[in-house]
């Protein structure tokens, strides 16, 4: 990708007299040939991986108002946590501002103006990489579904188990999972 092309879109798009607008509308108003219209989207693709930019409601390319890091977010067992940013610096995450986000798992963070005990706060906004995928626990079954407890207490969030998916197990077997779905807003996995 040129490096020139990306940084006169980037431009284009933090100019003040930018109007969120879509990727066609772009590339008629930049005038891009038609067999660089892929160019265009790999660059728009880049913007948004770096968080420089992203797409409103409409579908229409903003440019992303607020500072996001990422990092790695380590939950503590009593439902709090911290977010590990690539510079080491931690940034408190309270249980309420920690979404659906697992220990362990890569998220992007919005940093928050006070501080708490000398440390930043932050809230989660999005996840980018689920790292927990299978997990060790005890089986509980119930009538009509089972859920298992994870041994990892960490992990803040029993595992919802259909009856068909059972395989065998019975009530307070020890047993390793793997994570089929992942919890939507607030609910198990």
């Amino acid at each position: 990708m040129n490096k020139d092309k990306k940084e006169l879109i980037w431009n284009f798009i933090k100019d003040k007299t930018y109007v969120p607008m879509k990727k066609k509308e772009m590339a008629q108003l930049l005038m891009v040939p038609k067999e660089e219209l892929q160019e265009l989207q790999s660059v728009l693709e880049e913007l948004e991986r770096e968080y420089k930019i992203r797409k409103n409601r409409k579908n229409k390319y903003i440019v992303m108002d607020e500072p996001y890091f990422q990092g790695v977010y380590h939950r503590h067992q009593k439902g709090f946590g911290f977010v590990v940013l690539d510079t080491k610096e931690e940034i408190h995450i309270a249980s309420i501002h920690a979404g659906t986000a697992l220990d362990g798992d890569v998220v992007l963070v919005k940093i928050m103006e006070k501080e708490n005990g000398g440390h930043k706060e932050g809230k989660i906004v999005k996840i980018l990489k689920r790292e927990i995928r299978e997990l060790v626990g005890t089986f509980k079954n119930s009538k009509s579904f089972g859920f298992v407890v994870p041994d990892n207490q960490k992990l803040g969030t029993d595992i919802f188990i259909s009856k068909k998916k059972f395989a065998g197990a019975r009530n307070q077997d020890k047993v390793v999972v793997k994570i089929t779905k992942y919890p939507e807003k607030r609910k198990k996995c």
